[in-house]
């Protein structure tokens, strides 16, 4: 009867474990559709810029990326130029054409620029934004255009991003070894990482934020596809050849943790990878400080941190 009454309990035991564990996988699996359906499926659209407004002067152009989408772009020159720096702006924003502060100090230090509005946004063709898992791709389409340009084609190509930008960048030039060199100002290592750093920064347990990224992973490759999300920064290093690569990022960002700088630059030094690194305390997301974006020469450090790089490598 003890026997019994034992086994009884061990069997009531095991089913209240057995249904936390479907209950926790459960609300593991329904937390990337609530955080992430927001941005999913849909375009973004941000206030435009003028070239002439920072003193440089631009041409609007139209890239085509091999999956058929136009995108616009803006190709800034300097006089005798060492090569081209291709700029990329974040997930959602601001409109690349903010960054016509950052082409001016690459036409006054030699280097021009292609500023590059990646699908899904503003005058850009596409329907959604990808996360980077797609936007490599119209990187690409700009080093095609690069490439073909007789006055060019010859000299160095960086692709330089922020945020998901500096993500996209390191992913491109795992595909693409046109791509000479890389500038990742606040890059995440993968979607999955920055989406489980952040619940950690909402003081979600540790082990609780490791247990989602599997479910992230699920839930971009039902939307994307899997055989493209089986693709990030931290997989492209490993086809980077040693082409230079510069890691910025700030100790306290709020928007991409500071582990995926870690985290990259871990897996640059596995593959023995040429890496500078620049680190800010604080939050700055942008690292650049803000009364500077718009002349980011005038924030020393950081300038001459990206300067430095190219004029060392290049």
């Amino acid at each position: 009867m003890e026997l019994s009454k034992k086994n009884k309990f061990k069997r009531i035991i095991i089913a209240i474990v057995i249904v936390a564990i479907i209950l926790l996988l459960i609300f593991l699996s329904v937390i990337p559709h609530f955080i992430m359906r927001p941005i999913l499926g849909k375009r973004v659209e941000r206030p435009q810029y003028k070239s002439s407004d920072y003193g440089i002067e631009a041409e609007h152009i139209s890239l085509k990326t091999e999956d058929g989408l136009s995108l616009a772009a803006w190709h800034t020159k300097a006089n005798n130029t060492k090569g081209t720096v291709i700029i990329l702006s974040g997930i959602e924003n601001p409109s690349v054409t903010a960054f016509f502060g950052y082409a001016k100090m690459f036409a006054d230090n030699g280097w021009d620029s292609l500023l590059i509005e990646m699908r899904g946004r503003n005058l850009s063709e596409g329907k959604e934004i990808g996360l980077g898992y797609t936007e490599w791709n119209d990187v690409v389409a700009g080093v095609n255009y690069l490439s073909s340009n007789q006055e060019v084609s010859d000299l160095p190509i960086i692709a330089m991003g922020t945020s998901m930008g500096g993500a996209t960048s390191i992913m491109a030039a795992g595909k693409d070894s046109r791509i000479d060199g890389v500038i990742a100002v606040s890059a995440f290592s993968s979607w999955e990482d920055v989406f489980s750093d952040n619940m950690n920064l909402m003081d979600a347990p540790k082990l609780f934020c490791t247990l989602e990224k599997p479910f992230v992973r699920l839930y971009s490759g039902i939307h994307y596809g899997f055989n493209i999300t089986n693709y990030s920064p931290l997989k492209a290093l490993k086809n980077f050849d040693n082409r230079p690569l510069l890691l910025m990022h700030s100790t306290k960002d709020s928007q991409v943790p500071y582990p995926s700088f870690q985290r990259l630059q871990k897996q640059a030094e596995k593959y023995n990878i040429d890496t500078s690194t620049f680190v800010r305390e604080g939050d700055e997301h942008f690292i650049c400080y803000e009364e500077y974006f718009n002349n980011p020469l005038q924030d020393t450090e950081f300038s001459n941190s990206i300067l430095d790089f190219l004029n060392n490598n290049y």
